[in-house]
């Protein structure tokens, strides 16, 4: 009765290390393709609270030349934002234009994206590290900060 069992477990134990470095092998592979290299790549410092949902930076840009920039946050606070503020630096131009209001309350689950002029040096030099910094009011009337930090490589042409 309990030699199937007994089967079992000695196949595991004799190719189950196997089967582990397959799974391994397999993940790797997977976070390697899922990031692509070479793209402006935006991050929240509290992604459990404001999530950068998409990104679109343009990967190259004219010499002196202005370019539009698109983010799109969500409210993950677990209820409403009020009282918001936003300030850019770095290849981002400030005053942030947003496409949905930076400066009106946003709902639990909410999205706001933001359009932003977005320019780089006329050295050719990397994108480097641009930043959107987002103050407001969380839904338990306590005043709080989130960045949305975005950094990366782009090709500066004449």
């Amino acid at each position: 009765m309990n030699s199937k069992g007994q089967a079992a477990l000695e196949y595991l134990m004799t190719y189950g290390w196997a089967l582990i470095v397959i799974a391994i092998v397999v993940g790797v592979l997977v976070f390697i393709v899922s990031s692509p290299a070479g793209n402006v790549v935006c991050n929240s410092n509290d992604p459990a609270k404001i999530m950068v949902k998409a990104s679109q930076i343009p990967g190259s840009f004219q010499s002196n030349a202005t370019d539009i920039a698109t983010i799109k946050i969500t409210n993950l606070t677990g209820g409403n934002i009020s009282s918001a503020s936003c300030t850019a630096t770095g290849a981002f131009l400030s005053p942030v234009a947003v496409a949905d209001g930076c400066t009106t309350d946003l709902t639990s689950g909410g999205e706001w994206t933001f359009s932003l002029n977005a320019r780089a040096d006329t050295t050719g030099s990397p994108f480097g590290v641009s930043t959107i910094l987002i103050s407001y009011v969380d839904y338990a009337t306590l005043s709080r900060t989130a960045t949305i930090t975005c950094s990366g490589p782009i090709s500066v042409t004449a």
